[in-house]
């Protein structure tokens, strides 16, 4: 009987609408109030916490909501405490049912409990889970009200991949009937060294993405499907980025403050047909927003291609970070208006 109700709590709310249209900005691994600030600055929207004890989330939740931030926590340790029902006032984007089902080894059942148990608990919250590549043995693709993944490329797979995997996740949704759900894709902020390998044998390998990297990543995310960014993560060597490493922070900050900007597009602007056609490895993808129109071009290669000339006509105005010229650099992205 309680398998039962499960279900059908679960069915019912699979059933419900999601709430208003959201890209979401968001950053992994913000455990203290204090930085939330700092955060906000960046450009972000949101904010992750692997911290799970809910006499720390509660000041988290505080903070981020008087920040205008929205937060991604673990429900595991609130229920059954006299946070559970304080928490139905925290700025909650999702409650973060389980990190990686498919590495964790959770089977479908274990994750429509979790999601029941939240919805019953907060049915005002969305509930979210990670997958940790496009493609999973066990379908969790139609069980979460917000489908993440994390795919983490920088060195030792092509920079493409990660948004092939946005992609393979996207498929799998369609074909649940769940495309219309949010897609979050989780861009690499870190080094590999500072990770345990499967194979402590092999030769340890890594570094941190270069801006150009973790930008082609966000760009190449948007045009597979994600409708929201995560970046993983905020801390190196359990150190904040801001003061541990200031470089590589202002990596991430230059491109998440650029799309920031370009969020209201993103959110609210209606995906139309290119104005041009272009062929791999250049990527484009188009908006018309507030009577103009946005596209995304992408150099989806290792190296310099030729830009058809439209795009290099004054009618398309370059924003941000791009340069227009004839040939366009190795995993470049232009952002252009008309």
């Amino acid at each position: 009987m309680k398998i039962f109700n499960i279900l059908f709590v679960f069915c019912m709310l699979a059933a419900m609408p999601l709430g208003a249209k959201e890209f979401p900005l968001c950053l992994y691994g913000v455990n203290n109030p204090n930085d939330i600030k700092t955060v906000k600055k960046a450009g972000f929207s949101c904010i992750q916490s692997y911290q799970t004890d809910p006499a720390k989330l509660e000041p988290l939740a505080r903070e981020a909501k008087h920040q205008g931030l929205k937060v991604v926590f673990y429900p595991n340790k609130i229920y059954g405490t006299s946070y559970e029902q304080k928490a139905h006032t925290w700025p909650v984007l999702a409650w973060y049912l389980i990190d990686e089902p498919d590495v964790q080894r959770w089977s479908r059942q274990q994750v429509i409990e979790a999601h029941a148990h939240a919805k019953q608990t907060w049915p005002q919250h969305d509930t979210a889970l990670v997958i940790g590549q496009g493609k999973t043995k066990i379908p969790f693709y139609d069980l979460p009200d917000a489908m993440m993944m994390d795919w983490y490329p920088v060195p030792h797979h092509p920079l493409t991949s990660f948004g092939d995997n946005v992609h393979y996740t996207q498929e799998g949704m369609a074909q649940t009937h769940h495309e219309d759900r949010p897609l979050w894709g989780v861009v690499q902020i870190f080094d590999w060294k500072e990770y345990k390998q499967h194979r402590p044998d092999n030769e340890r390998i890594g570094r941190f993405p270069t801006q150009e990297e973790i930008r082609f990543m966000s760009y190449d995310g948007i045009w597979n499907g994600a409708t929201g960014l995560f970046y993983f993560i905020f801390t190196t060597k359990g150190e904040p980025l801001p003061t541990a490493a200031p470089q590589y922070w202002e990596r991430v900050r230059k491109t998440v403050r650029e799309l920031a900007r370009l969020r209201p597009v993103l959110e609210n602007g209606v995906a139309i047909e290119n104005p041009v056609m272009v062929q791999e490895p250049l990527r484009l993808k188009t908006w018309k927003y507030k009577k103009h129109i946005y596209s995304i071009l992408l150099n989806a290669s290792g190296r310099t291609v030729e830009v058809p000339v439209v795009l290099l006509e004054k009618q398309y105005k370059p924003l941000y970070r791009t340069k227009k010229q004839q040939l366009m650099k190795p995993y470049d992205v232009w952002v252009l208006k008309k």
